[in-house]
């Protein structure tokens, strides 16, 4: 049985690297509060945090320290920031103060990702939502969670078109070079992420038949663009999640997995 864990995946000849779920901080930015939501670890579903209340704009200090602690408290690898267009498409003077303040956090958080995303109808929307006093203080967490789910519904399905357009193969290459070829036997999506069923696709002529080996891979995009394909083993958290969705793969090919 070959171990995968060290090698990485490469698809239209660009190398990719494993790396851990990402994680991402949503934000719609006022100037007397500001709406906090993050993501599930597997950057699937948006949450409402908290809601920052300012009591003098000019004042960042605070602000960014509350916000250093959320990022501490979730593990947070990515900010997603409103931005705030008129409805036409066209730029607000509240877009400058918000790319003002993506800056910002740029300058106190190097190691984040911060992206701007169009927050058009976020905060009506949740307005109409959430009618009556009663909701009045959640609107601003609310209207980043709209704003998060949007850009993660978008990151998603961005991901999923990008599987789909795979080669029928698929090269893994070692930290010595050494490269493995498996081919695509089936996807599946389940919760916004694709898996793959491949085996191990023989190389040269060795003029014994020799059983391929069957592997799950997880694909997951990261912020540059790059496809990053997980091997899921026995000891992965989403193997019985596979072993679902394959079930009737494995018939159809006759496919034995042992459990």
């Amino acid at each position: 049985m070959n171990c995968w864990r060290n090698w990485c995946a490469i698809t239209c000849a660009e190398s990719c690297k494993v790396l851990g779920n990402l994680r991402y901080l949503g934000l719609d930015y006022g100037d007397a509060a500001i709406g906090v939501a993050v993501s599930c670890p597997r950057g699937i579903v948006a949450t409402g945090v908290e809601t920052i209340r300012r009591s003098d704009p000019s004042v960042m200090k605070p602000v960014i320290a509350r916000l250093r602690e959320r990022i501490a408290e979730y593990g947070i690898t990515h900010v997603v920031l409103g931005y705030p267009k008129h409805t036409d498409g066209k730029t607000s003077a509240r877009c400058v103060k918000t790319e003002a303040f993506a800056e910002r956090l740029r300058r106190n958080f190097k190691r984040l990702t911060i992206a701007l995303w169009d927050e058009r109808f976020s905060t009506q929307a949740v307005s109409r939502v959430m009618e009556g006093k009663r909701y009045a203080e959640y609107v601003d967490e609310m209207a980043a969670v709209y704003i998060l789910q949007g850009y993660l519904d978008r990151k998603n399905n961005d991901n999923i078109q990008e599987v789909r357009k795979m080669d029928e193969q698929l090269l893994m290459v070692d930290e010595n070079g050494n490269e493995q070829p498996f081919d695509i036997l089936a996807s599946k999506e389940s919760n916004g992420i694709v898996y793959l069923l491949a085996a191990e696709a023989p190389q040269g002529e060795t003029g014994e038949e020799e059983e391929s080996e069957i592997v799950h891979f997880k694909c997951i995009a990261t912020e540059e663009d790059d496809m990053i394909f997980e091997l899921v083993e026995d000891d992965h958290e989403d193997f019985e999640l596979v072993l679902g969705l394959f079930e009737a793969d494995y018939e159809e090919l006759g496919i034995e997995i042992e459990e």
